[in-house]
This record gives C-alpha cells, sequence and structure tokens, in this order.
C-alpha cells in the first residue's frame, strides 16, 4: 500500500493513503458513529473507489488521523486530487454523485482533533500538493469541516437540498404536506392514464437481473432528455448498477419501477440510511401520447407511498432547486462549502467558482465534476 506517515507531537499521528478496506468492519463501526451521510457508506465509498475512480483519472487520498499508540483511526477523510490545466483540486469522495460531502468520525473524537493546536495545518500539510481544498455540500447535519482545516472559508452552496418528513401514512403525507391543487392534479393523472392505457403497477426491484435491465432502460431514456448526462458516461454507469444490484441484498439501495403490462415506464433510484431514502435518479417514458400524465411524478408519488409503508422517516429529495420538490411538500435544505486556498492560483480558482458570471460558466464547461 502506497501512503506517508507523519509524526505529530500533540498525539496524534496522520497518515494517507491510497486505498482502503471500506468493506472492514474496522470502517463499518467508524462509520456507525459519526454524524455522516449514506453517501459515506461503506459499500458507496468501496464502489466509488474500486470503480468510478479509476475511470475518471482522480488520483484517490484517503486520510486516516489517529490517536498516538492506537491502530484504529478517530477520523477519516476520504478525498480525491484532479487536476486542470495545471489546477491541482483536492475534493471529497464526490466525482459528481455526491449530494453530501461529510467527515467520518464520532463528533468526540472530531471535537478532540479540532482542539489539539497546530494539527489543522498538519492537516493540510498532508494533503500537498493542491491550489485548492473544497470541500463543497456539506449539511447541517455533518460535522463543520471548516474546524478540521487551517484559514478555511465557508460560504452557501450555490443550491439547496430538500426534504420532507413522511408521517405516519403516505395519505396523511399527503394531506399535511401536499396542496389540494396537487393532489387532485396526481389522481387525475393517475385516472386519465389508466383508463386510456391500462393499469400501472409499481415494485422495488430485487433481481440482479432485473435491476440490469431497469438501469439499461434509465440510460437510454435519460440519454434522450439530457444532452450531457454523467450516467451515460460507462464508468458512471457502472458504478450505479454495481452499487443498485449489491445495495438491493441488504435493503441499502432500492430501484423502484412502474410498469404497463412488461412495458417499464417510470424508474426512480436511491439509497437508504437510518430511516431516510435519498432520491438519486430517475427516468420515464416521455411518448408523445403519455406526455400529459406525468409519468415521473405519479412513480415518485407511488415510491413516497412505498417508503412511508416501509418505516421511512424522511424522503430527502437530495440537492438542486427543482420546483416539482416544493409541490411535493418538502423544505429546503441549506448546503455550505468549505474551502482552503493556496498561492496566487488557488486564489484564481477560488475567485471563479464563487463568481455567477461567464468566468464561472467557462470553469463548469472545463471542469463539469468541479462547479
Amino acid at each position: 500500500m502506497d501512503h506517508q506517515n507523519i509524526s505529530v507531537h500533540s498525539g496524534y499521528r496522520i497518515e494517507v493513503c491510497k486505498e482502503y478496506d471500506f468493506l472492514s468492519n474496522e470502517y463499518s463501526g467508524l462509520f456507525e458513529s459519526a454524524a455522516a451521510t449514506a453517501f459515506q457508506s461503506p459499500l458507496w465509498l468501496h464502489e466509488f473507489y474500486k470503480t468510478l475512480v479509476p475511470g475518471s483519472g482522480a488520483e484517490p487520498i484517503i486520510m486516516k488521523i489517529y490517536r498516538e499508540g492506537q491502530k484504529q483511526p478517530e477520523v477519516i477523510l476520504p478525498l480525491v486530487r484532479e487536476t486542470y490545466f495545471g489546477i491541482q483540486i483536492i475534493q471529497p469522495a464526490d466525482l459528481g454523485v455526491a449530494d453530501y460531502n461529510a467527515v467520518i468520525g464520532s463528533p468526540k473524537s472530531l471535537e478532540d482533533v479540532c482542539a489539539v493546536p497546530g494539527l489543522a495545518s498538519k492537516i493540510l500539510t498532508a494533503m500537498k500538493p493542491y491550489h485548492i481544498l473544497l470541500f463543497r455540500k456539506q449539511p447541517p447535519s455533518t460535522f463543520d469541516a471548516s474546524k478540521l482545516f487551517s484559514k478555511a472559508r465557508k460560504t452557501p452552496n450555490i443550491s439547496s437540498s430538500y426534504e420532507v418528513e413522511i408521517e405516519q401514512t403516505h395519505e396523511h403525507w399527503l394531506k399535511t404536506h401536499v396542496s389540494k391543487n396537487m393532489r387532485k392534479g396526481l389522481r387525475r393523472k393517475l385516472s386519465g392514464f389508466q383508463k386510456d392505457h391500462g393499469p400501472l403497477e409499481y415494485s422495488e426491484l430485487s433481481n440482479e437481473a432485473d435491476i440490469e435491465n431497469a438501469f439499461e432502460i434509465m440510460r437510454d431514456l435519460r440519454a434522450g432528455r439530457y444532452e450531457t448526462d454523467l450516467f451515460s458516461r460507462p464508468e458512471y454507469f457502472t458504478f450505479y448498477r454495481n452499487l443498485a444490484v449489491k445495495g438491493a441484498q441488504t435493503g441499502m439501495t432500492s430501484t423502484f419501477v412502474g410498469k404497463l403490462e412488461d412495458r417499464i415506464v417510470s424508474i426512480d433510484f436511491g439509497v437508504r440510511h437510518k430511516g431516510r431514502f435519498l432520491f438519486l435518479l430517475a427516468a420515464f417514458v416521455d411518448d408523445e401520447d403519455m406526455k400529459r400524465y406525468s409519468l415521473g411524478l405519479l412513480g415518485l408519488n407511488e415510491k413516497i407511498r412505498h417508503e412511508a409503508d416501509l418505516g421511512t422517516t424522511i424522503f430527502d429529495f437530495t440537492i438542486g432547486d427543482e420546483a416539482y420538490k416544493l409541490s411535493f411538500g418538502a423544505e429546503q435544505i441549506p448546503l455550505t462549502n468549505v474551502t482552503v486556498t493556496s498561492g496566487p492560483i488557488g486564489q484564481l480558482a477560488f475567485t471563479a467558482y464563487q463568481s455567477r458570471g461567464p468566468f464561472r460558466r467557462t470553469l463548469k464547461k472545463l471542469m463539469p465534476k468541479f462547479s
């Protein structure tokens, strides 16, 4: 294993490596004690570094922080380094697939680490080289990563996430969170579709072949709808498909489909974590004779019903300010970015990221996973 050790005289040591067993009992225990998210879960990070990183050209950076004399880390930061036109950027294990980023460690361990004088500077030294460290999309429920890095700046993320509580039953949720017009619209569209085309049946897939088939269909449907979609890239498609198949064995992932006879007309995919369902990917048939029925909204409504029946308490629509989320009664949750720059190149990259004009749009074209 390629790694370097840095001794710290204040009772901690930092180890940086390129490989780590995220399916180990060691990591599972650490993750369970942390205020992290599904995007830092063992299977997610295992597939991320195994499938996504090699195909992306990114360099894995896995930082572990130990108390001196201890064999198990107290804090882990899963990161990657990318280089665009000479600009070296360190970000969490994201590459465009993680809607939330978090440091992994118990709240006490993280507070103890942050209280050690000089350790925040040592952490940054261990990450070098970089021009900018950008710890994006930090939800308020996680530990504030800005406490870990010296001279860190915390700014609002350009987008928010959205979530809604599923209280008691699906019917109760509809009455308490969704407007009367929206409820009537969903009923009208469903009855109209079934009158014109036949009954819709919804189910969560568990068979590997069925899930793989659904993902093939989802890729085709999304390709016809979105001009640029990470899901269409081979390494991203493989990452999500592997996650869906392996996660279905434990109920961590859910591939939920709506069918008209044997034809799949809608697909919703997401992950579960501690009573929360995180909605990640969707696709639906958009034929001329079906457009007016809003199959995407119908499928999403049935997915919420399905999660309510399973006892899920939070339906998390994740990041993005799409209007449909508010129509389902979701609450806006602000996200923050934590940034550290190194030298004038890093400051320039940060200025570009913070801008809202043509400079940022150019940066987004050059570095789509950065902006």
